[in-house]
């Protein structure tokens, strides 16, 4: 018999790996990917979370910056607005005149009526439900109206019969207050800021949303 060296001997085979082993190793295999698959995520979420408050952050600032120019406009508008002119008219309750250096301090609201007016008459409610807003807050001294009537017991009589919504009337008889302020016929209205200077006009009869909208939030302390 011959015998063959080691070396002349066929190669074997690797043995195969068992089952086991294979299903371990796909396991092993599977969580290092489900892990690989958790940290992108985590990173693309943790980035996005960074975009988001750098986003938002922006947002604040721009928000911040564009109010504080509306601040700023606010307040030059209000320096650069016309001043209410410097005379003192007779009262319709009685003779002693009044002018805005006495008004100054506070905003005032200053409205132009007649008793011949039709259009005042149909803001008349409106006027009442203003008054008793600023009654209700103790500030009824900031209503002050202006009467345009030739005659004062016309607008006595008026003021009866539709009430009276005014802290006071000024009388302009002659339209000399009107002829300053460059106004057309009544009803017309002014609000003044509390150093006498007129920050709102509107022409023609008040109603619940002008006075909601561009009265009240000028007249607030």
């Amino acid at each position: 018999m011959t015998l063959n060296s080691y070396n002349d001997q066929p190669e074997r085979d690797a043995p195969c790996q068992a089952p086991e082993v294979r299903a371990a190793a796909g396991v092993v295999r599977a969580l290092q990917g489900e892990n690989m698959a958790k940290n992108s995520d985590m990173s693309v979420t943790a980035h996005r979370i960074r975009w988001g408050l750098g986003l938002l952050i922006l947002l604040l600032l721009v928000l911040g910056a564009y109010q504080l120019r509306r601040s700023w406009q606010a307040q030059e508008s209000a320096n650069q607005a016309p001043a209410w002119p410097e005379l003192a008219l007779p009262q319709l309750a009685d003779a002693a005149r009044m002018g805005p250096s006495q008004w100054r301090g506070q905003p005032r609201v200053v409205h132009l009526w007649a008793s011949s007016c039709l259009s005042c008459r149909e803001e008349a409610p409106h006027m009442l439900a203003l008054a008793a807003t600023l009654r209700a807050e103790g500030r009824a001294d900031l209503l002050i109206g202006l009467n345009a009537d030739a005659k004062s017991q016309d607008a006595i009589n008026y003021l009866a019969y539709f009430g009276n919504p005014y802290w006071t009337s000024l009388v302009d008889a002659d339209g000399a207050l009107q002829r300053r302020l460059g106004s057309g016929k009544p009803p017309q209205t002014w609000v003044l800021n509390a150093q006498g200077r007129i920050v709102f006009q509107f022409s023609g009869p008040l109603n619940a949303e002008v006075i909601g909208r561009e009265i009240l939030p000028r007249i607030k302390e």
